[in-house]
């Protein structure tokens, strides 16, 4: 469990975070593509501006991210919603 942890602007490229619960953490700004985060959930996660591209999520968990994504990357200059496919 990661518990208000601070990885803004943190580069996750390809990570192995299976199975980490998020929680009330910021994210914004960080670049996920290629990490595997399955059974992970990111609760209270400021994800505005993460790059979540080619990255393996559960599709539950894409739902749940989608409702809040928002931003686009200052290093990638991929939306977060686009890097997630949400519709």
């Amino acid at each position: 469990m990661l518990l208000h942890a601070n990885l803004e602007g943190a580069n996750l490229t390809e990570a192995l975070a299976d199975r980490v619960f998020w929680v009330d953490g910021n994210l914004k700004n960080a670049i996920l593509t290629g990490a595997t985060v399955t059974r992970t959930s990111f609760q209270g996660v400021d994800i505005t501006g993460a790059d979540f591209t080619d990255a393996i999520l559960d599709r539950y968990e894409i739902a749940q991210l989608c409702k809040r994504a928002g931003g686009v990357n200052p290093v990638t200059g991929v939306s977060t919603r686009e890097s997630l496919g949400c519709r």
